[in-house]
């Protein structure tokens, strides 16, 4: 249904559609019985404008009018055809979307696949409540829509179903297809305002470690590791075909970093996460070694991108008061 519809007469819609398609599984072939075709507002306009033709054609026995009224219903019948055909045998082949941090947009990827002889235009994606970017496709080939939902909250924002739709040509009628695969967005929390990082705690070891990989002499090569930071990598010895190596440097000790929920300032849990959110971001961006504790989960310490990935999804899974951890 269209976007302004009530509520109660979408869902009702959309209990129906789901009961008679059944869930989707990816890629989807949009086939002519899915897809739906209603008059648009512009649609409405243009038969309550021949309507009037008519009578008046009718009133004053004009011949005139009455060709142009045939005329343009005639127009307006090849107008739905074509919108159905623009949508109908387009194949919906991944959606996906990239983590995010809660106050931004969670941007759904839907790739789009037209196998037919001719192009697909104005195809848009859409939710319940949002609406999408719009793109043409060309003949064999490939193509993608946006779908930008507000984020409010970390945790996974599950979007259950979405559409594809289109008004072209003209903008009569409105066809669309509605997909039933649920996706998810992992939603970060949003980083608190810039702060120091936690200094090291009385009693504390290993606050710093000599790793080998200190910035004053080269000391030679070794095998790339997971977390290893992307500045080290010897390109040119990758370029000559040889394994995925890492620089190591002598002379140099990197610091290593308990990043502790107990040193947060206090507060209610979100403004704690958030405030170890600005510090992964802080500490990975020094190229710090740097482990995470939240309470029951302890993640060691390591650099590098997957590791900050890794700790904002610890933070983004936290459970919140009263929520179920099964």
């Amino acid at each position: 249904m269209a976007i302004g519809t009530p509520k109660f007469i979408r869902d009702r819609v959309s209990a129906w559609a789901l009961k008679r398609q059944g869930r989707d599984h990816l890629p989807v072939t949009l086939e002519k019985r899915r897809v739906y075709i209603l008059p648009g507002k512009m649609g409405f306009v243009f038969a309550l404008m021949l309507f009037a033709i008519l009578l008046a054609s009718m009133n004053y026995g004009n011949s005139m009018g009455f060709a142009l009224t045939f005329l343009l219903a005639s127009l307006g019948l090849v107008a739905m055809h074509h919108c159905h055909g623009n949508l109908a045998g387009t194949v919906v082949q991944a959606i996906g979307a990239e983590p995010v941090f809660a106050g931004e947009d969670a941007v759904f990827e839907i790739l789009l696949q037209n196998s037919e002889h001719s192009a697909r235009y104005d195809l848009r994606g859409e939710s319940s409540d949002y609406l999408g970017s719009v793109t043409d496709i060309e003949t064999e080939r490939s193509g993608v829509i946006r779908l930008a939902i507000p984020t409010r909250k970390r945790g996974r924002l599950r979007l259950d179903r979405f559409g594809v739709s289109t008004r072209f040509p003209l903008s009569l009628f409105r066809s669309w297809s509605w997909i039933h695969r649920p996706s998810e967005c992992l939603v970060f929390p949003s980083p608190a305002a810039a702060s120091p990082l936690p200094a090291s705690q009385p009693g504390a070891q290993h606050d710093s470690v000599s790793v080998g990989d200190g910035a004053d002499d080269f000391s030679g090569l070794r095998s790339f590791r997971p977390g290893d930071s992307p500045r080290h990598i010897a390109w040119k010895a990758l370029a000559r075909e040889q394994e995925l190596l890492v620089k190591q440097f002598s002379g140099g000790a990197a610091r290593q970093l308990w990043l502790d929920w107990d040193l947060t300032s206090p507060g209610d849990d979100e403004h704690r996460l958030s405030q170890l959110c600005r510090w992964i971001l802080a500490a990975n961006a020094a190229g710090m070694l740097f482990g995470l504790r939240l309470p029951g989960k302890e993640i060691p310490p390591a650099n590098g991108d997957e590791h900050q990935l890794l700790c904002l999804t610890a933070l983004a899974l936290y459970p919140t008061p009263g929520e179920s951890t099964s």
